[in-house]
């Protein structure tokens, strides 16, 4: 597993037709995997930002050629294009209360060029202070793109891909949907989706109305499993292209909710009074 085949490298291209920004949360699911999710999206992302204690986990793969270093910032570099010595894996950002990064891995940073952003407000999760650095730094970078496109090129919407965002302790994983369905109506955080990401599975919001989404099922692209959780307030949904479709069908805690349904088709739709949390399982193509 030390580097991605061509579905996988397929599946991230799927992902991140737009720009986005990377955060690496703190986080105890397999490592090596996230691994793979990181190569494959950092060299793509518009910013990459490190969440305190995931600057640890970086630090501590120690994996053959992985000695990080940044992209050459020129306005022709193409990260298809690019060679793995090229691969972005210093952060542009690390953000946090700090409570977490060890002493020696933020010197490590520091001198490699990333900016330190310390954080102590205890009312907000460090996810939360980075998406807040999205807001602060990335859409500067996305103007500066912009100006170099056509007058009538609109500004390109900025999503998040949060690699880590999900496993480890259960009070950490419900903080982390807490601030995805937060972040959604906050007008000081990214204006584009934020993507929850683990080795397992990819879980983002669906808006309230009709949703379209592209679910190919195959090697290296999704499983079938499918979740749509209420996780905000009780909702009304019907959904199309899954083993078992609902119509006008009430979920909440306490009630019913879909879980472990099947899809069945290579576009799905679901229609929500609320907005809901989308999950879908990852084909681990290595097995």
């Amino acid at each position: 597993m030390s580097g991605a085949n061509s579905q996988e490298r397929e599946r991230a291209k799927m992902l991140t037709n737009q720009h986005f920004t990377r955060v690496l949360q703190c986080s105890s699911a397999p490592v090596l995997h996230l691994f793979l999710h990181f190569e494959l999206f950092a060299s793509r992302a518009t910013l990459v930002i490190y969440a305190d204690g995931g600057a640890n986990h970086v630090r501590d793969l120690k994996l053959p050629g992985s000695e990080e270093r940044r992209l050459v910032d020129r306005p022709d570099f193409n990260p298809a294009e690019s060679s793995s010595d090229e691969t972005l894996k210093i952060p542009d950002f690390i953000c946090g209360d700090l409570d977490s990064i060890r002493p020696q891995v933020k010197s490590y940073y520091e001198t490699k060029g990333a900016k330190i952003l310390q954080d102590p407000d205890q009312y907000s999760s460090d996810l939360t202070k980075c998406l807040k650095c999205v807001k602060n730094h990335a859409e500067s970078m996305l103007r500066q793109w912009n100006s170099n496109q056509p007058t009538d090129a609109s500004m390109p919407t900025l999503d998040a891909v949060v690699i880590g965002g999900i496993g480890g302790r259960f009070d950490q994983g419900f903080s982390q949907l807490h601030h995805l369905y937060k972040a959604s109506e906050d007008a000081s955080l990214p204006n584009g989706r934020i993507f929850l990401l683990n080795p397992q599975s990819i879980c983002f919001l669906l808006c309230k109305g009709m949703n379209k989404i592209a679910t190919p099922v195959g090697p290296g692209l999704f499983a079938e499993n499918i979740g749509i959780i209420p996780i905000g307030r009780p909702s009304v949904i019907s959904t199309k292209g899954l083993e078992w479709d609902v119509t006008d069908w009430h979920t909440e805690f306490g009630g019913q909710i879909s879980t472990s349904n099947h899809i069945r088709s290579d576009e799905i739709e679901i229609e929500t009074s609320e907005r809901v949390l989308f999950t879908i399982e990852l084909d681990r193509a290595d097995g």
